[in-house]
């Protein structure tokens, strides 16, 4: 008796090899598939179509670009607070400044896309860090 009658496991696997190729084709024409009946909806930036049913965001509420100066220093007083105790974490500093995580979270972001608010920010955490540093130290 020969081994490979005997193992039908150790039969070569080639018959195989073709599966392992068509797999990702087969899965990459499922998805185009489902793509173009909408079962799967991909994000397409509106700057690359020319597509009429691609509708543009409403701008209406304008000033949400712009952080109030009062929610900039919020956000500069959570920072401070972790400069001066580097044992804070982001949700503790926030708490002691009356704001959840997730609200500090969402300030963050939006000083983050106002330029003025995130260089005011900038500007006042290194000085403080400045200040917060000896006049020896390097």
């Amino acid at each position: 008796m020969s081994c490979s009658s005997s193992n039908p496991t150790a039969r070569p696997r080639k018959h195989l090899l073709w599966l392992r190729s068509i797999i990702p084709i087969a899965i990459l024409t499922v998805a185009a598939v489902l793509c173009r009946t909408r079962v799967i909806a991909l994000p397409v930036a509106t700057s690359l179509t020319n597509d009429p049913r691609v509708v543009a965001q409403d701008d209406s509420d304008g000033d949400e670009s712009e952080v109030p100066p009062a929610e900039v220093e919020k956000y500069i007083a959570v920072y401070k607070a972790m400069q001066r105790d580097r044992s804070l974490t982001a949700e503790t500093a926030a708490a002691q400044n009356g704001m959840t995580l997730e609200a500090f979270r969402k300030l963050e972001e939006r000083v983050q896309r106002d330029e003025a608010a995130l260089q005011r920010a900038r500007d006042e955490l290194q000085a403080a860090a400045k200040a917060a540093t000896p006049a020896g130290a390097p």
